[in-house]
């Protein structure tokens, strides 16, 4: 629809009075699409019949984008010392922050097969930075005239102009369905599902905190396990927006719950004495919060939420922080609750272990070792 557009505009100028023939349509045609997904896609367009002898010609060069993917044999001895200097001219804002796209060649714009290529098209890709509403488009080439179609997915109608070189476009508006929302409003969204899946829907991490819990007695370790705890998770989550995950999906909540159940039954061994610092204690503590992380990050494979896996790759640094900060929370008031009634007032009492850190042990390994397996057998 872009291409027809153009041609028409051209057709008009031809009508209206101005100079006829192939050259009014510029050395080069920009067609613009800004898509649901968060990206953008420019696809440029050039021609042999539009281009002077002089420009024509190669080889290729790395340009201040990047060397143009896909650039290469007929094309890049034809069109490659153009098509470097047309990508290092080209400025791309939103809302006057200019965004670094990445350079491609369209493998089907070529021309006839067999032969030398007559056409070209070089594709501008990036992201639509979040929030963005306003597109501005600029190429320093000196040349005369070029079209600049531009439009949003979805919207029938699209906005096209002829520039001439050097100028910078009429900010385009952009339609609010391509916009992605703010970095911060992705966070404070994920930093709500991390939350909630802790509290109240997380029976896995409210299982592996309980289990945490029973480890220590004194606040600051509790804490420094908190820590790891939230480390780990972060490690797991981000493997597996990646891809990286080094076990299998249905294999993480069993061997998850196999890990809880071995953090519960640690708790059930005897304390060194408090009068009694010494090394083996300092390796007893760094030991433990290695566990920690470990089943952490076991636990973070498994907390993936939709969100950050589908915002664009440039939000998702943002939704992955959030979500995480709001599990790290849940977690942490999950033990302040726990300090608070439980650990404070009877932590000291010479029953604590019998009555309460026993039993309370023994049920969490119970459950989950059931739960482990129930997921194996399941």
């Amino acid at each position: 629809m872009a291409l027809a557009l153009g041609l028409l505009v051209t057709l008009f100028w031809g009508l209206a009075g101005g100079p006829a023939g192939a050259h009014e349509l510029g050395p080069f045609q920009v067609y613009g699409t800004f898509l649901r997904d968060g990206s953008f896609r420019l696809d440029v367009k050039i021609d042999e019949e539009h281009l002077a002898p002089g420009q024509l010609g190669g080889p290729a060069r790395p340009t201040r984008y990047g060397r143009i993917a896909g650039l290469s044999g007929p094309t890049e001895q034809r069109f490659g010392r153009f098509l470097s200097d047309l990508a290092d001219s080209l400025t791309l804002t939103f809302d006057g922050v200019t965004v670094t796209p990445t350079l491609a060649m369209d493998p089907q714009g070529g021309g006839d097969a067999g032969g030398a290529p007559a056409r070209a098209t070089l594709f501008v890709e990036g992201w639509i930075p979040g929030g963005a509403r306003r597109f501005t488009f600029a190429s320093s080439l000196r040349v005369k005239s070029y079209p600049l179609v531009l439009r949003c997915e979805g919207d029938e109608s699209s906005s096209w102009r002829w520039m001439a070189g050097g100028e910078t476009s009429a900010p385009f508006q952009l339609t609010a369905s391509v916009v992605p929302p703010p970095r911060i409003a992705v966070a404070r969204r994920c930093f709500a599902l991390g939350f909630d899946r802790v509290l109240p829907h997380g029976p896995a991490p409210l299982l592996l905190v309980a289990a945490v819990f029973l480890l220590v007695r004194r606040v600051r370790a509790g804490l420094l396990l908190l820590a790891a705890l939230t480390l780990g998770e972060a490690l797991g989550l981000t493997l597996a927006l990646r891809g990286g995950v080094p076990v299998r999906p249905s294999l993480v909540e069993p061997l998850l719950a196999l890990a809880v159940a071995a953090l519960a039954l640690a708790g059930l061994t005897p304390s060194p004495p408090r009068s009694r610092p010494s090394r083996h204690g300092t390796w007893l503590g760094l030991a433990l919060s290695a566990a920690v992380f470990a089943v952490g990050a076991l636990c973070g494979l498994g907390l993936v939420p939709d969100t950050p896996a589908a915002a664009p790759p440039p939000l998702r640094p943002a939704a992955a922080t959030g979500f995480i900060a709001g599990v790290a929370t849940a977690e942490l008031v999950v033990m302040a609750a726990a300090f608070v009634l439980v650990g404070l007032p009877f932590r000291d009492q010479p029953w604590y272990r019998s009555r309460l850190l026993a039993p309370a042990s023994c049920l969490i390994a119970l459950v989950a070792l059931y739960w482990s397996l129930s997921g194996l057998l399941g």
